[in-house]
């Protein structure tokens, strides 16, 4: 996942890739202007889980290990979380940020389990 930012550090864009330097590329045809752009990449751990160094959080909100109708409930739970992660200082309100959305995810899942 990338971003592009203007002098004031107003996010221009963002965009995901497979690479980074599809990343880079995409923001600078799509922002050449851009003042800056910021790059950061999610690891898989062997065990299939989202790792971020920068928050041990996101390792909840892997979905590849669910049946496929939980994961299209659960899949965009995991994009917000990656994008307060890449978005927001790291403070006590981001983790209850993630913390609540973590809570709201096992409730949409658990909702669809019922049906």
């Amino acid at each position: 996942m990338g971003q592009a930012f203007d002098r004031d550090g107003h996010i221009l864009g963002e965009v995901e890739a497979a690479t980074k330097r599809e990343v880079f590329e995409q923001l600078n045809a799509a922002h050449p202007t851009a003042e800056e752009i910021q790059i950061k990449t999610l690891r898989a751990s062997a065990a299939g889980t989202l790792q971020d160094p920068v928050d041990p959080l996101m390792q909840f909100f892997s979905y590849e290990h669910l049946p496929e109708k939980l994961q299209a409930v659960s899949q965009p739970f995991c994009a917000l979380a990656v994008r307060i992660v890449t978005t927001l200082p790291r403070n006590p309100e981001r983790t209850v940020a993630l913390r609540k959305l973590l809570e709201a995810k096992d409730c949409a899942v658990r909702a669809l389990l019922f049906v």
